[in-house]
């Protein structure tokens, strides 16, 4: 990772979207197609006045086994995980800490928990976590994100927070 030093070195930005589940399915729909839905957004393929927009976005599957190595959650600002990949898990720690950076959104994905209350448990975390109890959640967070980071929606505040968050993620990763 090199070490981002101005904002125009972290554009034109490619952001990855992380999802950490167990399952092939989500809200009972196959990952990858939600995985592909998070995608199809105005601030992403080029719709209206996004035609030359700089923002891109790709996605990535981990499956839960990749939760102990947080040198692949870390460089994600993007982060969906299903709610039972976070209670009692080493995510639990990461977002109680300092190691996910702050400006990073993280979503639970509450679907076919096997925690009897999952957004009680997720409350007692430190750190403000976004809910998804449907499919439409995901895609309403996503692109509620995607606007934040949008320079053709949120101009020099939107390349100025990719920059701030770069520099986060490339210090965890790189100390």
């Amino acid at each position: 990772m090199d070490e981002p030093v101005d904002v125009e070195s972290v554009w034109p930005h490619t952001e990855m979207v992380l999802f950490l589940t167990g399952s092939d399915t989500c809200f009972g729909e196959p990952i990858g197609d939600v995985m592909a839905e998070v995608l199809d957004c105005e601030h992403l393929n080029g719709d209206g006045r996004h035609v030359d927009n700089d923002l891109s976005a790709d996605t990535q599957r981990l499956p839960e086994t990749n939760i102990e190595r947080d040198k692949e959650i870390i460089p994600n600002s993007l982060i969906l995980v299903h709610c039972d990949l976070i209670i009692g898990t080493k995510m639990e720690d990461y977002l109680n800490g300092t190691t996910i950076p702050k400006a990073s959104r993280v979503v639970a994905i509450i679907d076919d928990s096997d925690h009897p209350n999952p957004g009680l448990k997720l409350n007692q975390i430190q750190r403000p976590i976004e809910r998804a109890s449907s499919k439409q959640d995901i895609m309403d967070e996503a692109k509620d994100y995607f606007r934040t980071i949008c320079p053709e929606c949120s101009g020099r505040a939107a390349r100025t927070w990719v920059l701030s968050w770069c520099q986060g993620a490339y210090h965890r990763v790189e100390n």
